[in-house]
């Protein structure tokens, strides 16, 4: 590529930027992207850690069957495959109690497999679970506005995830063991605080028509080499560029776009896809006109919310599931990393999901916390030997979803040849993998058709 323009400069390579980059590189666009970190993946990156040598998420990902955008782009870069997908929603579950179950969904039709499966979920008394059946009429008039936009959402903006349950009828241990984890791994917020809108649009999107949109999907690689790299060398291999350590500013005269800067060398361009996480956006513009304005402002005002994942190593296998729920816990979900990836010791990834009452705990406590809670869980594993620890915080993990926060931005700006990409772009959708790709993949739509 000639390094003087490029059709498009997408700038940032996580999830969004690289999805986008590799859809326009696939219909023929010279596309360059430009990623400040020294490696490529954003907010779902990987590290090596230097005692082990492995490849560290720098926290776990999961993913559902009902990511469709983001299967397209594993597809297109060849690795669909590097992704596990249940061939029907299973989950096992430990109580604050200790009580061990596993919630199995038949091979029925959608919604029919949840409701089967939570008949026969023995982590429920029978009141409970016939309690989900409130949720069908609000769940049947969601699914149908997501896939055709008639009707409406049954669901108010200033309403929280926790009232809506309440009053669409879900009993307090239906949502301990079942909806309150869901919610918190999906928006990354306590029920109590995240807007339920998004949360409807989720359960539409698990419980559309196919039945496995609601399997779970669990990559079987480091993220790092699940796609950002992949996509690197798609990229590459049709004459794109990627860059890392180069951090970008837009130049723009008022609404005109006229090129940008990166480590004082100045890229002419047709068009720039700006896939930074909102915290970023404020400094990525330089004489922006009225028309950013408010979405550089909303940008500013947005609040985060964190992540906290503690990486445990033990000197033998401790679980006997890729991953185990455990609701009601300040780490709802540990992912056995051995297990995915393939090995004979265990390394456990402790997940807390709105961590801000934990964030700041120091990682001695962050450790001991999630080994008290494995072993209340699986009291085998007092038995294990403790070899490593890596405490990853993502303060920033996430844009926050509670009521009352700015709207969410378009893909157009009021800037011709300026897009943004990101999950906190309104998609409709929380900030995930698939709000991301989506985001990407409209981005590139929009430039490509235009």
């Amino acid at each position: 590529m000639r390094r003087d323009h490029a059709d498009v400069i997408v700038i940032g390579a996580g999830f969004a930027g690289l999805s986008a980059a590799t859809a326009i590189a696939e219909r023929g666009a010279r596309v360059l992207v430009l990623e400040a970190r020294p490696s490529l993946g954003g907010r779902a990156s990987s590290f090596t850690d230097p005692a082990t040598g492995e490849r560290v998420d720098n926290g776990q990902h999961l993913m559902l069957g009902c990511y469709h955008e983001s299967f397209a782009f594993l597809r297109r870069i060849g690795q669909e495959s590097a992704v596990h997908v249940q061939a029907d929603l299973e989950a096992t579950f430990v109580d604050r109690d200790g009580r061990r179950t596993t919630l199995r969904c038949p091979s029925l039709p959608s919604p029919l497999h949840l409701l089967a499966g939570l008949l026969e979920w023995d982590a429920l008394p029978a009141r409970d679970r016939f309690s989900a059946f409130h949720l069908a009429a609000s769940l049947r008039r969601a699914r149908r506005f997501v896939r055709t936009g008639k009707g409406y959402l049954p669901a108010s903006p200033g309403e929280t995830v926790d009232s809506w349950l309440v009053r669409n009828g879900q009993s307090a241990r239906l949502r301990e063991m079942l909806w309150d984890p869901l919610a918190l791994a999906a928006l990354n917020q306590e029920p109590s605080h995240a807007a339920a809108p998004v949360f409807v649009r989720v359960l539409a999107r698990m419980f559309g028509p196919d039945t496995r949109d609601s399997a779970i999907a669990v990559p079987l690689l480091p993220l790092s080499d699940l796609y950002a790299e992949p996509a690197r060398r798609f990229i590459e291999s049709r004459g794109g560029e990627v860059r890392t350590s180069s951090p970008a500013r837009v130049l723009i005269d008022g609404e005109k776009l006229v090129a940008v800067e990166c480590r004082g060398e100045r890229l002419a361009t047709g068009a720039v896809i700006a896939a930074v996480p909102w915290f970023a956006l404020p400094e990525l513009f330089a004489g922006a006109g009225a028309g950013l304005t408010p979405v550089i402002e909303a940008a500013a005002a947005t609040a985060a919310s964190p992540i906290v994942t503690v990486n445990l190593w033990f000197d033998r296998p401790v679980l006997d599931v890729p991953y185990l729920g455990l609701p009601g816990r300040t780490f709802q979900w540990v992912f056995d990393k051995r297990q995915v990836f393939g090995s004979s010791a265990s390394h456990l990834s402790f997940v807390s999901s709105g961590a801000a009452p934990v964030v700041a705990r120091s990682n001695e406590e962050l450790a001991a916390l999630a080994a008290v809670e494995l072993f209340e869980a699986v009291p085998a594993a007092r038995a294990a030997r403790l070899l490593r620890v890596v405490v990853v915080r993502e303060k920033r993990a996430t844009f926050s979803l509670a009521p009352g926060q700015p709207e969410r931005p378009d893909t157009r700006t009021s800037v011709p040849g300026l897009l943004l990409a990101g999950d906190w772009i309104n998609t409709g959708l929380p900030a995930t993998i698939e709000g991301a790709v989506v985001s990407g993949h409209a981005a590139a739509d929009h430039l490509l058709s235009g």
